[in-house]
This record gives structure tokens, sequence and C-alpha cells, in this order.
């Protein structure tokens, strides 16, 4: 029975036994990572693999349990920094956290904030809240696999819904605001015309701000969380989070990042402070040196200070654990004068290099970053031949193309090729783009490497992703550019050699003879000429995000592309989406899995971002579909692009010359913070493999003496040091085993209960719950000591002899509901071998499963052996006609793999959506669609609120045709709501009480089509209110009698290539039978008989003219 004794303490921080004190308690040290030795066979790695992988359910992990008893409303700490490794669950060990916080949420009318980089991390967050919460928001997640895509989504949002109720989630800049205040901005026109921006300062010489309405001034009795903390130092984001944790009282700080260090290793002070006591922060003069960038380097005793400083605010966790991550294997060589980084060097080409060597070499400028990607042929003053780089030299090279196109090809051929380019290409060997850019046959392989040779080596090695050279396989390309010299011209380069872009309908791709097969890498001509069938273009997309309010991210459209298609492990060998291009939106908040090489075409100050982005496609357990019997160890080739030239470093390469530096510095930091961490010898088995221990026993540090003769350098995955690390408390030193190099399991009478309580062992209890409901899947009766004896065998060595009675009894008594609330409001359902859901009943010492919808006095060879009731209600023939349609093959004579293509009988919405699209709409829409479930009953009536114009426009997707059918999924109440909004928009109409809900529904599409039909321009009341396909045999298209009109005189005008002349008349002699209106608007088109009208006769006819007393007439009511 736990202790439930308050009067004990936890260690400040300040304790130098911290470690030790926090290992010992009972709520910590039962999380602890057990210790494995070295992984031998493959059936060994296998089973270690599959078991952390492809868990039976979803369930927290250790680190993150862990954490959550930690920073918990029964411990005194305030805050933690996470740094935790990418793809090791950071943002589900903050939920774990915040979700303990909830009744103080609601006790003090407060939130829990989280703060975000953009809305694609916000987005993260929520789905994150699902899936890291169990069953608290989305419940029966059993039952939501089997549901449709449609069903699905909604149970998704209403959990959203419910779960926001306790968050409040911010982007730094609204956080920013909402706290500080924009600062006020003045204009001002300075030479060359030129606008400069300045900030005013009142006369205490602080910046003047904008009020703000709805102002935060404080987060009393709050939990903050903040996304990629790293982002928050050094600037006024950081200001902000400053001013609100010292204005905030009972205020928990949570900080996520794998790499706290954005550039510069005293980055990691602005982050420990914001954790630290507001009078004692750490001072930077005590730590570093006065030196600045890559010349930075420790005090003496410095180490030691930032070691004391850190010590209680840090948990440390690094993940990359072996074989659950792609290995990554870096390729190229490591230049003479740089230490530990391959690189792929591309010497430049003459007309490259001239314009490079121009260039005030200056690594950090963004010209020298441009020419060294790419150079843009054009003509100097004098019409010579020149290249051009960055923004402004695209501009001015383009600028050109209106006026010397040919000149400058004719250049180019004669002093770059020697004449050699071949006729075909001179036509367009240059031309300007759509998107401002200039493409062209000069990107195509034959020529590229002389305007830039990262490019062409770069899709020299992508070509190599086929069958019978790297195989068959996906990648992730790279650029800090956008524009000039960036990821746009890149993918204008790859459309060039014959790559696509991406496209959700694969019957709308434009193949031509130099598209290339995803899968051979053969261009169509060569499919045709060897007769070669299953052809299938090599697809793209570009991922260079949006800015609104200063920060960038990924358009929804590309999210949901990446995560359902590119993603897919149908999609490993790049059948669906071979490449992603991204610029820096991908840094952060991305998952791309089953990648096969990352390609980094240019260089960024800081190598931990450039790890940042390698790490987006090696995150955990993300290439489980490509592992076979044959590819057992999937690996990433990781590739960085460097432009050289001879006999000396290349800007590109000094840059990653200064990076290292400051890197190591970096991992000096991080080793410190490895070694002080909260959870030190709890989590060092995970942190640390013997694997790696044995591979660089004897690694030296990273020295040009210690690479010069050879030795074996110290990985960056162990901090350029060796790869065994102890934890920084003395007296841990007598558990500590040097044979296995880890800690020593604990005696039980060492452990610490004296804070322990039952709100620290609800993982545990939720565990012990989840193992009673596997068992009832086998049997349906068990005793006390069966299910005992069961539960133990899952617990990890260590862990049995902490095991509890009270946890068990505990578990068991939540799941027996005893009074009505309890039925009521049972959650802990349980589902027995035949899938029927119920709960337990205690007799004496047995424990039964109990059906919900049985008695409980039924006998027990009743519940052993129910009789499945296999009267099928639902034909399979219906259930494949819903899911796939009504459908016909036919052979498409140009698809080479004559494969089945597939015709759905469905109506077509899609050549009309251009019609709808442009329309605003109605309180309510209605859609006239195709039923396939019944075929006596041909369509089926569905309704859905109005479409936001942004959701329309947001791309390619987003689609107009949505909505439930109106009978089946709406409340009777919801049904009559629209009703009496509907009547007050129709004039001269009754209001109905109608009770049957398909009653009510054909109401509202009666009084839906009555609008549609007889809604004008002039009234300015034409919005949509009936979506009506193109081809529905009883309500022609448009439904809209004014543009039915319209559309009608087009048509004839467009088959007789002329004007015509023609009437219309107009008069109100109608009905409209279905709601008995009478006197509506008729129109008459009268055409008078000329020879061009005779000559289309029979058009006419088919529209439904007829001919009276020399004029065609068409009556439309």
């Amino acid at each position: 029975m736990p202790n439930n004794n308050n009067e004990y303490t936890y260690p400040e921080p300040e304790d130098e036994d911290f470690q030790l004190k926090i290992l010992k308690k009972r709520e910590f040290y039962y999380h602890k990572i057990p210790y494995r030795d070295k992984l031998e066979t493959y059936s060994e790695i296998k089973k270690y693999r599959d078991e952390i992988c492809t868990p039976p359910t979803f369930t927290l992990r250790e680190q993150q349990i862990l954490l959550a008893n930690f920073l918990s409303p029964e411990t005194p700490y305030k805050g933690l920094l996470i740094m935790h490794g990418t793809g090791t669950g950071k943002t589900c060990s903050a939920i774990a956290i915040a979700e303990q916080f909830k009744e103080q949420t609601i006790k003090y009318n407060t939130k829990i904030y989280v703060l975000t980089s953009g809305p694609n991390i916000r987005e993260n967050f929520k789905s994150e809240l699902l899936t890291c919460t169990g069953e608290t928001y989305l419940r029966n997640k059993d039952i939501i696999e089997q549901l449709t895509k449609e069903e699905k989504d909604m149970e998704r949002k209403i959990a959203t819904f419910s779960s926001l109720q306790y968050y409040k989630i911010f982007s730094y800049k609204t956080f920013y605001k909402k706290v500080l205040g924009e600062k006020m901005a003045e204009k001002k026109l300075v030479d060359d015309k030129k606008i400069k921006t300045t900030y005013r300062k009142n006369e205490a010489g602080d910046f003047e701000r904008e009020l703000v309405v709805d102002k935060i001034t404080n987060m009393d009795n709050s939990v903050i969380i903040v996304d990629e903390a790293h982002n928050l130092t050094g600037n006024e984001y950081g200001d902000a989070l400053t001013k609100i944790i010292k204005k905030s009282k009972n205020l928990k700080v949570i900080l996520l990042t794998a790499t706290p260090m954005k550039n510069l290793g005293d980055d990691i002070i602005d982050i420990l402070n914001f954790l630290r006591p507001q009078n004692d922060p750490i001072k930077r003069d005590k730590i570093f040196t006065n030196d600045k960038n890559y010349l930075m380097d420790f005090k003496p005793n410095g180490e030691e200070y930032l070691r004391k400083k850190a010590l209680g605010y840090v948990s440390f966790y690094r993940g990359s654990a072996p074989y659950t991550f792609a290995k990554r294997i870096d390729k190229g060589e490591i230049p003479e004068e740089l230490l530990f980084t391959p690189l792929i060097r591309c010497y430049m080409r003459d007309f490259q290099l001239k314009a490079y060597s121009k260039i005030k070499i200056d690594s950090l400028d963004r010209a020298s970053s441009s020419a060294s990607n790419f150079i843009y042929p054009g003509l100097s003053s004098e019409n010579k031949l020149i290249g051009r780089y960055s923004a402004d030299g695209l501009i001015k090279s383009i600028s050109q193309l209106s006026t010397k196109r040919k000149e400058i090809i004719n250049n180019i051929n004669k002093e770059i090729f020697k004449g050699k380019i071949e006729k075909d290409d001179l036509e367009n060997f240059i031309i300007e783009t759509s998107d401002k850019n200039m493409g062209g046959r000069y990107l195509n392989i034959k020529y590229l490497e002389h305007f830039s040779i990262k490019f062409y080596k770069c899709i020299k090695k992508l070509s190599k992703l086929v069958e019978g050279k790297k195989g068959s396989s996906t990648a992730f390309i790279y650029s800090n550019l956008v524009k000039a010299g960036g990821m746009e011209l890149f993918a204008e380069a790859l459309r060039e050699n014959g790559y696509l872009d991406y496209n959700e309908n694969p019957n709308e791709y434009n193949i031509e003879d130099n598209t290339i097969d995803f899968k051979t890498g053969k261009t169509f001509s060569q499919f045709k000429k060897e007769k070669l069938n299953n052809f299938k273009p090599a697809t793209f997309i570009i991922v260079t995000g949006a800015s609104e309010d200063g920060t960038e991210d990924i358009p929804e459209i590309k999210q949901k592309i990446i995560r359902e298609v590119f993603n897919n492990p149908e999609n490993k060998d790049g059948r669906s989406l071979k490449l992603i291009l991204g610029s820096r939106v991908m840094t952060e908040g991305i998952t791309l899995e089953n990648v096969r090489q990352v390609h980094i075409l240019d260089v960024h100050f800081n190598l931990g971002k450039v790890d940042q982005v390698i790490g987006r496609a090696i995150r955990m357990c993300k290439h489980q579909a490509v592992i076979t019997d044959d590819y057992k160890f999937p690996q990433v080739d990781v590739y960085r692009y460097v432009a050289s030239i001879e006999n000396k470093l290349s800007s590109d390469e000094t840059l990653y010359q200064k990076g290292e530096k400051k890197f190591i510095l970096v991992k000096k930091i991080e080793r410190i913070i490895k070694e002080v961490a909260i959870d030190c010898p709890i989590l060092l088995n995970g942190n640390k493999f013997p694997e790696e221990i044995e591979k660089y026993n004897n690694c030296v540090e990273p020295t040009l003496e210690n690479k010069k003769k050879g030795k074996q350098i110290c990985p960056a995955l162990c901090d350029f040091q060796n790869c065994d690390y102890k934890c920084k408390n003395i007296k841990l030193d007598k558990y500590y085993d040097n044979k296995k190099k880890t800690y020593k399991d604990l005696d039980v009478s060492e452990i610490d209960y004296t804070t322990f309580n039952i709100n620290f062992a609800k993982s545990e209890i939720d565990n012990i719950k989840s193992k009673i409901k596997d068992l009832y899947r086998f049997k349906h009766i068990y005793t006390y000591d069966e299910i005992k004896d069961m539960i133990k065998l899952s617990y990890k060595d260590y862990q049995k002899d902490l095991f509890d009675e009270y946890f068990l009894d505990t578990a068991l008594n939540y799941m027996i509901p005893k009074s009505e609330n309890d039925y009521n409001n049972f959650s802990d359902t349980i589902f027995d071998k035949f899938n029927r859901i119920g709960y337990l009943i205690q007799r004496e010492q047995f424990y039964i499963f109990q059906p919900f919808d049985d008695n409980e006095n039924i006998p027990l060879s009743y519940r052993q052996n129910y009789k499945i009731d296999n009267e099928n209600l639902i034909p399979i023939k219906n259930y494949f006609i819903q899911k796939y349609g009504d459908k016909e093959t036919s052979v498409d004579e140009n698809n080479i793999d004559n494969d089945e293509k597939v015709k759905y009988k469905t109506y077509d919405f899609e050549s009309v959506r251009y019609y709808y699209d442009n329309r605003k709409e109605n309180f309510i829409v209605g859609i006239i669609d195709k039923n396939n479930l019944d075929k006596n009953i041909r369509d089926i009536f569905k309704i859905r609120p109005p479409i936001k114009k942004s959701d329309i426009k947001r791309g390619t997707g987003i689609y107009s045709l949505t909505g439930s059918v109106c009978a089946t999924s709406k409340s009777k109440k919801y049904l009559q709501d629209i009703l009496n909004k509907l009547i007050k928009i129709i004039p001269n109409i009754k209001s109905n009480k109608l009770k049957i809900r398909s009653d009510m529904c054909n109401q509202i599409k009666n009084n839906l089509l009555y609008l549609e039909k007889y809604s004008t321009t002039s009234q300015n009341n034409k919005i949509n209110y009936m979506i009506i396909p193109k081809d529905h045999p009883e309500f022609p298209f448009p439904y809209n009698l004014e543009d039915r009109v319209k559309n009608i005189i087009k048509k004839i005008k467009n088959i007789i290539n002329r004007e015509f002349d023609y009437q219309i008349k107009k008069s109100s002699e109608g009905i409209f039978k279905e709601l008995n209106i009478k006197n509506t608007r008729v129109y008459k088109i009268e055409i008078k008989k000329d020879k061009n009208i005779d000559k289309i006769l029979k058009d006419l006819e088919k529209i439904g003219f007829t001919y009276n007393d020399g004029k065609y007439t068409l009556i439309l009511d």
C-alpha cells in the first residue's frame, strides 16, 4: 500500500546529491530504462526493434511517464527543459505533464498555454493531444478504425474540440504581441529612394508599443509549454516569455527542444534562465571567453559553473537507439582542413567559377551562397556573356530575355559549348517561366553542370534511385534558398530532366517522351521503344512555406500530401511521390518516412540546424516499411554539396569549417547537460548503448593532428568524446557497474517511498487495466491469483519487486461498475473473444466477463459458448458499392500497362466545380448526389454548412462536394431549425410541422431547389443553394434559370462561332409544383431564322428549341 504521508520533501536543485535522491524515489525509479546486453543475432535485434516500434497499443514511454511524475501537482518543481532527441515524443511528454493540471485550470479559470512557431506545429500539437492521451478525448479507438474516413474525421474534430477546452495555443508572434505589444514603427524615405524603418522610443529609452486590447499580464496557476524553445533565445519572443514568468505565480514552465543551442554555445544561458530563479540567473562571463562566434570557448572553471547551474532543470533523452532509427551514412570526403564533416565537393566549371571569383568572399553572405548554387547567363553593358547570381542577378537576366535572348543563346553556344548545343535545343535554350524564373533546355543534364555543378551532381545521384542501381526509393532535397538559385530553380531543373510535379489525379499527368519512370529511370520513349508496361512518372513536390505573421509554415494541402501520400508505406519505392523539395520551413515539425537519401544543396552557418534537416528523414521507427529479409538494416545516405575550387577552401567549405568549431563547443555543453540531467541515472540505458561503446572504445577528440594520424574520431552522436559516460554525482559511483557500464538495480530496501502516493501510480494502474483487458480476449473467467500472476509476468525484472497488489485491486475496482452513475460514465470497457463489449463482475474469488446486453445471472456455459448470429443484413455487394462505387471496367488504349481502368457510375461534379466555387453560399447548401447502395433509389440528398472561400482557395483536394446524408445524419431539431430559416427567405410559404426526418429533408430539398432556380443577379440573392451535377437526368445544369439562359446563348455562339439575333422574354406565368408556388418566372428565348442558324438545326433541337412562325423558340420554367 503506497504511503500517503505528505510531510516529506524532494531535493532542491542546488543539492549536489540531487540525482541520487531522485533515483531512489519510488515514483521515478520504477520508470528506469533497463540495461540490455549487446544484441548479437538478427533475431534478437528484430525482437528488440519490434517491441519498441510496433507495440500492441499506444502507451506512454518510460521517459514520458517519468517527467509527468517529476513535474506534477505533487512536486515542488517549477519548470523543466526537456532536451529529448528528434522523433522521441517530446510533445507527448509535455502533454502527459499538462494533463495533470486540468483540475487546477478549471479551479482558477485559466488554460494550459502552448507556444508554437506557426500553424504547422500548432496542428501537430492538436493531433498529438489525441494520440498521447489514450481515450481521454478520442474514445473507443478500436471501433473508430472501422469507420469511414468522413466519420473518423468527425470523431477527431469532436475530440479535438473537447481537448481544447483546456488548452490555448499561440504562435510566438501572437504571444509576443499580447504580452509586450508591437513596437511602433516609422518609415522614412532615405538616399536612393530606399525606405528605412525605425522604431519610436520614449524619454526613458524604451520602445513605444501599440496598445493591446486582450493583453496577457500573467499566467497565474497555469502551465506554459514552449515548443522548439530554442527559437525564443536572444529575441523579443524570449523577452515576452521572461516577462510572463516574472509576473506569474504558480506557473509551470515546460521547454521542448532537441537542440537548445540554435547557433552558439552561449544560447544555453537564455534557455536555462527561463527556468532558474529570477534572483540567481546564469552569468555568461563566468562560463565563456569574450571571443565571439566560432572562436568562443570555456573559461577556466566555466564548465563546472555551468554544471552546477544546470543541475535540476534539464531532462535528457537521446533517442536514436540503434536499430530503431535508420543508420545515417554521411557521403563524400572530408577536406584536409576540416575535422569530421564529409562533403560532396563539386568543382565549378569555368563559367560558374568566373562569376563566383568576382564576389568578395564572405561565407555568410547570401550572394556567395547563391553563386555557389547557380549562375544565370546574361549580357554585360558591352554585350559580353557574363554570369549573374542572387535575386538581383535573376531580375537583370530575365529583363534581357525580351530583347536579347537570341544574342545570349548565341554567346553561350559559342563561348561555353563551342557551337555544340544541339539544334533542336537552341530555340528553347533559355525561356522565362510563369513564376518569373529562367527555365529552358540549359537546365538539361547535358548542359547543366556549367551553370550549377551542385544541381548537376545532385540530379545525377537522384537518377540512381532506380532498380539495378541504388534501388527504387525516395529522397529529400533541401536548400536554404527558395527563389534565386534555390528550390524553385531546382524544381525547374527536375522538370527539364523528366520529372513531373505531383498531381493528386494520376490521369492528369502530361507525360512526354522525356518523362522518366519512377522505378526504372527510363524515359517514356524508351518504354514505347522497348514495349514495356507499367510506366509511372517520377514526381516531386516543392515545399517552401508561406509567411503571414512573419513565420514560415507549410501549406495544409502539402502537409496532407506528405502524410497521406509520401509517408504511405505503399510509396516506399516512390511510385506515387518520389522527391520532396524543401526549404527552411521543413526544419521543424515535419516527419518524412522511409526516405533513402537526403541532399543538402547549400550550407547553413549552424551544423545543428543541418542535423535538424537530416532529422526530418531519420526518425524513430519510421523506416519499418522498407525492412525486408534482404534489407534488414535501413540506412539513409546524406549528401552535403559544396561548390569547390582548386588549392584552397571555397566559401561553402569555409563555412563548414567554422561551423565545426562552433559545433564542438555545443557538443561539449550537451555532454555537461547529459551528466547533470535530473534523470541521468534513470534513463542512462536509453542514452548510451553497448554497441557504440565497443565500436568507439578508443576514439579521440577531433583535432587536425589526430585526423592526420588516422586515429578514430569520436562521433557527434557521443559529443566528440568517449561514448561511455557517467552521471556527475560522486555518491552514485558506488552503484556503477564498470563491466556493464551502467548503474546497478537498487535493493528494495533502498527505495524511498516517503513521497510516493497513488497519483504517481496512474500509469501503472492503467497498464494493469490494459493487461486485464487483453486477458479477457482469451477467457471469460479468472481467479484473482491467476490475474495477479499474469500481470506480474508483464513486469520488467527490476519492477517485479515493486509490484503492489493495491494497484491491481484499484484497477479491478475501476473495471467493476457498482452504481447507476458508474454504468452511465463507464469508460473501461472490455471486449471478449467474440468482440462483445462488457465489464467485469466479481463472484467470490472469480472475476467474470459480463456483456452489457445480458443479465448478470446468465450461466457461464452461455458466456463461453456464445452463438454468433450470422445473418447478413448488409449484402457484401452493397459494401463494395458503397466503398468503391458501382463500377465497370474497360481497357484504356493509351495506358501502356493495360491495367483495368475503373469507371465510376457517379455524377459529374468536377467539370462544374468552377461554377459553384466562384459563388457565395447560403447558410445551408444542398447536394443532389448519386445513391450507390440502392439502384431503385437514384439519388440521395446531402446538406452541409457553407465552405469558406479561404478553404476553397487553399489548393487541390479542397472540394465543394462534401456533406452528410440529410435523412440519416441530422437530428430533427437541427432540420427544423433549417426549415424555419428557409421559410423566412421564401415568400408566401407556410410552415409545416413535420415529424419524420425524411419528410423534413424533402421539404428542405424543395426549398433549396426553389431558391437555386429563381434567384437573380438584380435581387442580389444568387448564391449556392443547391449543387446539381452536370449530368443529372432530371435537374438540368445550371439549375438557376437566369444562368441557364446565359449558358444556352453562350453555347450557341460557340457552335456557330459568331454573334446571332435573339430575344429573351420574361413572364410570371410559371408554377413551382413541389411547393405549389404560382406566378414564378418563365424565360422565353427566341432566335430569328437565318442561314447560319439553319446550319445548326439539329443542335438547336437537341437543346430543346422548336420552330414556329420563322423563329426558333425555347421556354424555360
